[in-house]
């Protein structure tokens, strides 16, 4: 059991130094959806993503989008998620974590805001204190919006 705590505490500690924000890239398809990839994280224990997002508000809770095996990612060194159906004017809040072979899942990433495909200010990390909401499994999203 302890072993386990000092495995999760070591994730933990990775992913905070580790944390890379995200940011959006702009490219060329329909007004009502984006494109978010994301720098892989590069624990060996690594399982997948989860992507989660909501309008309003850049603060969690998050909703839940969906989840990303690397497994089942097209390229796991450049993973990528499309979002569709997002309705003009309204602003979209995203953030990224990664989950281990065991189960953990990291804290948030910072947040990214997009209106209207276009990149708006994430104004800081999702947690609000600060620092340390990163984690996000080392995920930087480059966000492809239009």
């Amino acid at each position: 059991m302890q072993k386990k705590n000092l495995k999760y505490s070591l994730l933990l500690v990775f992913l905070m130094l580790t944390t890379l924000f995200i940011s959006f890239e702009i490219s060329s398809m329909a007004a009502n959806q984006i494109i978010l990839s994301w720098d892989p994280n590069a624990e060996p224990d690594l399982e997948g993503y989860v992507l989660y997002g909501k309008q309003e508000s850049p603060d969690p809770p998050f909703d839940y989008i969906d989840t990303y095996p690397e497994v089942d990612l097209a390229d796991p060194l450049n993973p990528r998620a499309v979002i569709t159906d997002l309705e003009s004017d309204v602003t979209y809040y995203f953030a990224v974590t990664a989950y281990d072979t065991e189960g953990y899942e990291s804290d948030y990433s910072n947040v990214v805001s997009v209106l209207n495909g276009n990149m708006i200010d994430t104004g800081g990390n999702s947690d609000g204190d600060g620092g340390g909401g990163g984690g996000g499994g080392g995920c930087f999203i480059n966000t492809a919006a239009d």
